[in-house]
């Protein structure tokens, strides 16, 4: 026999019996079931949606924290109990973040540390502004998101401090409101980097604390709404994996359109039931055949002997095909 089993089967000097030997299994093995629970508990515990601040952390670059709303953010993120953490960052004036996952394997919990894939780039107006003014402000923050998709890929968001004192500045060469917007829609459409104008240090807490939140509550919605929501004016409407509900998205989507009721949508979604096929048979089909088509799909309304049947007729008809056939994004449909 091996030392360690020997020590086993001996207690108090004298060898243990099978009996023993096995109860002894058991307890062991009701301990690391035991143990198991417990971790798994605590990863719950700590990672439950309303906790988020206690697996969060924010990442500040130094060059914040050294300016004086730099400081006063981070003293309050602090009092609010939120994890900070003052580092040099690859790209200076950023704000990052971090999210610790927990894990149980063998009743221990571990804790692995994730970036975020989000970052707040924090600037003085006078400093975007200049970029506006040369036209260069698109060049300019992609050359920033090429720095840190070095270290991470990321989405940047441009906050910008000092814009209200800019604009009431009457300095020579300030620039104008128009030159500014014409920057940032540039900003939003080639790069995809959206721009927030920052009032006080106050507003720059609540930019932090609402990215750092909306970060650490994201796995926890991605979990919990695995399927489509389609929110409409009258009831909310689910699409699962598997496509179930679509149906009755396409029923609310033909509500949209004048004259359309719910009995008249479900007759059109019965014949045509989805708006792909719908949309290609007005396509490859000819106009008046459609509408003709369309206008004789039978209407069953009410039930018994109140039950009574209807066309959708041309009017409606003619919207129907109009709303999903025409190209011109200005279209009133009347």
């Amino acid at each position: 026999l091996q030392l360690n089993t020997f020590i086993e089967m001996v207690q108090d000097g004298k060898p243990k019996t099978e009996l023993q030997m096995a109860r002894e299994q058991k307890r062991i093995e009701k301990e690391k079931e035991k143990a198991a629970k417990q971790a798994k508990a605590a990863v719950a515990k700590g990672m439950k949606r309303e906790n988020w601040m206690d697996y969060m952390q924010v990442l500040i670059d130094s060059k914040i924290a050294e300016d004086k709303g730099g400081t006063e953010m981070l003293t309050t993120l602090e009092l609010e109990g939120m994890k900070c953490d003052v580092i040099s960052q690859p790209l200076p004036n950023t704000i990052s973040f971090i999210r610790f996952e927990l894990s149980a394997d063998d009743g221990i919990v571990s804790k692995t540390k994730i970036f975020e894939d989000t970052v707040l780039l924090v600037e003085q107006a006078e400093t975007v502004a200049a970029h506006v003014q040369s036209d260069n402000l698109v060049t300019h923050v992609r050359q920033c998101i090429s720095i840190l998709s070095e270290h991470v890929t990321c989405t940047v968001t441009l906050l910008v401090l000092g814009f209200d004192k800019l604009m009431k500045s009457k300095r020579k060469g300030t620039i104008n409101r128009l030159d500014w917007e014409q920057g940032v829609v540039a900003l939003q459409m080639e790069l995809n980097v959206s721009t927030y104008i920052i009032k006080d240090t106050a507003q720059l807490v609540d930019n932090v604390r609402m990215y750092c939140k909306a970060l650490g509550e994201r796995t926890h919605k991605l979990k919990h709404h695995k399927d489509l929501f389609i929110g409409t004016s009258k009831t909310p409407l689910f699409v699962d994996r598997e496509g179930g509900g679509y149906l009755q998205v396409f029923i609310a989507q033909l509500q949209d359109i004048r004259s359309v009721n719910e009995a008249v949508a479900t007759a059109v979604a019965q014949q045509y039931p989805s708006p792909v096929i719908l949309s290609n048979y007005i396509e490859y089909t000819d106009k008046d055949t459609v509408i003709s088509t369309l206008a004789d799909i039978p209407v069953r309304r009410g039930v018994g002997t109140l039950a009574n049947v209807r066309r959708v007729g041309p009017e409606a008809a003619k919207r129907i095909v109009l709303f999903y056939s025409s190209s011109d994004p200005l279209q009133e449909i009347v």
